[in-house]
């Protein structure tokens, strides 16, 4: 059994809540954005949220007790690695999204 610390416990609530954001995201079917700035950012948030969903479910795959020298324990290190970055790269795009907006209006 895999012991789990209070990182690992706030890493499961936020899947949780990664997948409660996707599908309260995605419940709005019938309303169609009006216009293309909130189509982007309803885009970026789905992104992040699912680039967030894929990091943890491989933090949880590296739990596993694999040999060091296993191919899947590379590849799991690896896609965490780039599932964290592109979640941040995600919510980092969103603020310089809307300055972008911001400054073609102007």
């Amino acid at each position: 059994m895999v012991e789990l610390n209070w990182h690992d416990c706030v890493v499961m609530v936020s899947f949780v809540a990664s997948i409660a954001g996707l599908v309260l995201l995605g419940d709005n079917r019938n309303s169609q954005p009006t216009d293309e700035r909130t189509l982007s950012e309803e885009i970026l948030i789905k992104m992040s949220f699912t680039y967030w969903i894929v990091y943890c479910i491989s933090f949880f795959g590296l739990k596993l007790h694999l040999p060091e020298d296993s191919w899947l324990l590379l590849s799991l290190k690896l896609t965490t690695v780039l599932s964290y970055l592109l979640t941040a790269s995600s919510i980092l795009s969103l603020p310089l999204q809307r300055m972008a907006v911001r400054q073609v209006e102007d």
